[in-house]
């Protein structure tokens, strides 16, 4: 009975630990295919879908939250169907496994991406087709500076180039396997 216990027991050690392993084994996947320009690789590593989801859900509030109360609430659906219309292409040519690829390189500066797209979608320019924001100056190699669980199905991990992390990462488990799902600045810069 004793032998059985044991034996049981660090199995589900073991699994235990493997659960924990998981994420961290992931971003080390995605470091290493955006290092190594493996957009194939990448792909498995990331959501596209639900990060391009998520970025527009989080830009839609950024627009919501700058114009406050001077759009009135009837034409509040048209006002998110606009934004939509430009913030969905947009986000379709910018969040690709070359662009995450630079952006987990250190290589895109997160902050101007996003107010590009908050200027385009806010300012959009018709009758052309939307211009890519002009290329940051690389910021250096970021690196992983913690992660962690945030929940059962969900993983959390910081990168920065400095002594703070400006970068956080979203992953969240998928059947056995974890994808990237959000990305987030932890610091934003004041236009």
């Amino acid at each position: 009975m004793k032998k059985w216990l044991w034996s049981s027991l660090v199995l589900l050690a073991m699994l235990a630990a493997g659960y924990v392993a998981l994420p961290r084994y992931t971003v080390a996947q995605l470091e290493q295919a955006a290092r190594s320009e493996d957009s194939e690789r990448l792909q498995q590593y990331v959501d596209f879908p639900a990060l391009r989801d998520n970025l527009q859900q989080r830009l839609q509030q950024r627009l919501h939250g700058s114009m406050g109360d001077s759009v009135p609430p009837e034409l509040d659906e048209l006002l998110t169907a606009g934004a939509n219309l430009f913030i969905g292409p947009l986000l379709r040519q910018w969040i690709t496994p070359a662009g995450i690829g630079e952006l987990l390189r250190g290589g895109r500066n997160l902050a101007e991406f996003e107010r590009e797209l908050y200027r385009q979608a806010r300012q959009p320019e018709y009758g052309s087709q939307a211009v890519p924001p002009r290329p940051a100056e690389p910021a250096g190699d970021w690196q992983l500076q913690h992660w962690h669980l945030a929940g059962i199905n969900s993983a959390v991990a910081d990168y920065g180039d400095g002594e703070r992390p400006q970068l956080r990462l979203y992953l969240e488990r998928q059947g056995l396997h974890w994808r990237l799902v959000d990305i987030a600045l932890l610091q934003v810069e004041s236009n």
